[in-house]
């Protein structure tokens, strides 16, 4: 239904990196900001690609006010300007937000930070947000994401980090409320048209896009793999950056890297990853994949539309129970792919 209300019929834009800020301050707070940003993927506005601490805040500007859970997601887009914003109304509409000309309390507000390559001063799309650069509320949160984004305002452009350290943020205090992904247990999986996962322990593509929004997704989550995949991973200059690994292996002397606990099972490795407190990112290989499935509350995949040759598969997750949360189109050069979210009904 809002595939058809908010995309574009037959274009695909490139994806866009967006911010958006997510504050409540009635009722369920923390599910409020959980439920909003569940829309935002259903209704296949974006690719969550990190989401900030939550952080409790007192009420501005709003007499008694209760106080606010704030917190910012990242994310990547297809989507307009104009229609990421009809999409975040919508949202705010549906969870009952009432619009006011005075600030009161509210279930909800989205607000879009900031949108890759595009500015505007209209009144209604205003981007960057004009009050960014004010709200220790919105710059602590997207400091904990990207201290490194650059805001400019009407006399200099600076990171978000160096603006923060001129606030006074001392009122805000974190909340143990984990705000995305939702499932403790993920996949985490890129895929053929044929199921195809690997050949000769390497992928059989390069997708740098895909690549990018892996290493954001599972940056401070604790990723279950096996030592084939584990070795690949450590290619990437990135790898241990925030990161911890729990590596499936015979050869517990193949992993001994800082950061890197071993198993001997599957079971083992999910007491261990447990125990951190984190979300947990099931990896690969495929024995690990097709052991795990029914444990896993949700598989973050990419499908790509080709088939490849392979002699690693991914297991036919269809058949366990799982229904598409979220999809977005993406390509690159001739190659097309789809970035989706598959849940588990009955781990609800």
């Amino acid at each position: 239904m809002y595939l058809r209300v908010f995309r574009r019929g037959g274009y695909t834009m490139p994806l866009k990196a967006v911010y958006i800020g997510l504050g409540s301050n009635m009722g369920d707070r923390v599910g409020h900001l959980r439920s909003a940003v569940s829309l935002l993927e259903s209704m296949n506005a974006l690719v969550v690609t990190q989401s900030s601490p939550i952080y409790e805040n007192r009420a501005i500007g709003i007499e008694d006010g209760n106080d606010f859970c704030n917190a910012v997601i990242e994310g990547l887009t297809d989507l307009s300007p104009r229609e990421l914003l009809d999409c975040c109304q919508s949202i705010e509409q549906k969870m009952g937000r009432i619009k006011s000309d005075v600030w009161t309390n509210r279930i909800i507000d989205l607000d879009i930070l900031w949108y890759e390559g595009y500015t505007s001063s209209e009144a209604e799309l205003s981007i960057p947000h004009p009050e960014i650069l004010k709200r220790d509320f919105v710059l602590k949160p997207l400091s904990a994401i990207n201290p490194n984004l650059c805001i400019k305002n009407a006399s200099h452009e600076d990171k978000v980090i160096h603006f923060l350290e001129a606030l006074d943020a001392s009122e805000l205090s974190q909340i143990e409320a984990r705000l995305w992904p939702t499932k403790q247990i993920n996949q985490i999986v890129a895929i053929s048209e044929n199921y195809v996962i690997g050949k000769d322990g390497a992928l059989p593509w390069s997708i740098e896009e895909d690549w990018e929004i892996f290493l954001k997704k599972t940056k401070n989550g604790v990723l279950i793999m096996g030592r084939l995949s584990f070795q690949e991973m450590i290619k990437d200059s990135d790898w241990d950056n925030s990161r911890t690994y729990i590596v499936l292996s015979r050869q517990p002397s193949k992993v001994n890297y800082p950061n890197v606990y071993h198993a001997s099972s599957l079971e083992e490795a999910l007491i261990k990853a447990k125990g951190f407190g984190k979300t947990i990112w099931i990896c690969g290989g495929e024995a690990i994949y097709k052991d795990s499935l029914n444990l896993s509350g949700a598989i973050h995949l990419t499908r790509i539309n080709r088939k490849y040759e392979g002699d690693t598969f991914f297991p036919r997750f269809e058949e366990n129970h799982f229904v598409r949360h979220s999809k977005i189109d993406s390509n690159y050069k001739d190659l097309k792919y789809t970035f989706e979210i598959w849940t588990q009904e009955k781990l609800g």
